[in-house]
């Protein structure tokens, strides 16, 4: 079997072992959670010492490391547990795609504290460049955004106030309403009653008109948002 296109995903706790997988499956059930099943994503139903020498682990090796002689077990053990060593496509991959959703997050989160709106996304990203905003394809998306809204403060204003608000919503118009609710607020409080869905949350000032706009538009303009104090 061609090998060539594989990624190794290495697990060391004092003897080296490793398996070969596909680079697509594993990065979305390793990286992005998915469910998987473990034959399918080895390019080679083995686990190695040395992958690149092609040694194979003995079942002795595999027992006394993972305390089986069967090898999908001692492979996903390996998978669950290992390093990735990405390709260099993903890896370019992955940063923009983490580019792109520190970029909306910022837009989402963060406004202008001079208009009270927020920044458009060309806007961040002019200001993210001239900052010299860098992330890498394991960087975690939320540590990278407080990064650069740091990075943001001397070139452009931004604010990060939030907004305590109140929402009731009629039961039978509360179904699109609420998946933008958990989207795009923290939900603190929610009670539903016999005729209403009520939610208390908080949410970046700058995108409470855009929200309320878009639940009006869900709820047939029957929402009703109050300021909570």
């Amino acid at each position: 079997m061609d090998t060539s296109e594989a990624i190794t995903i290495s697990y060391s706790e004092g003897k080296d072992f490793e398996i070969l997988v596909d680079p697509d499956l594993a990065k979305e059930a390793k990286l992005e959670g998915k469910e998987y099943e473990i034959q399918r994503l080895l390019f080679v139903q083995e686990v190695f010492t040395d992958a690149s020498a092609g040694e194979r682990a003995s079942a002795d090796e595999l027992e006394a490391e993972f305390n089986t002689k069967q090898i999908m077990d001692a492979a996903e053990e390996v998978f669950e547990k290992g390093e990735m060593q990405l390709t260099t496509d993903q890896k370019a991959e992955m940063r923009e795609e983490k580019y792109r959703q520190v970029v909306n997050m910022i837009a989402r989160r963060v406004q202008n504290p001079q208009t009270g709106n927020p920044h458009p996304p060309k806007r961040i990203e002019n200001a993210l460049e001239e900052a010299g905003f860098n992330i890498q394809a394991m960087d975690d998306v939320e540590e990278k955004f407080d990064e650069a809204v740091d990075q943001l403060k001397p070139i452009i204003p931004v604010s990060l106030e939030e907004k305590a608000m109140a929402v009731k919503i009629p039961n039978d118009k509360t179904g699109k309403a609420y998946d933008l609710l958990q989207q795009k607020t923290d939900l603190e409080e929610e009670k539903w009653g016999n005729e209403y869905f009520y939610a208390k949350m908080t949410l970046p000032a700058g995108i409470l008109e855009e929200l309320m706009r878009d639940i009006q538009e869900a709820t047939d303009g029957e929402a009703v948002f109050t300021e909570d104090k």
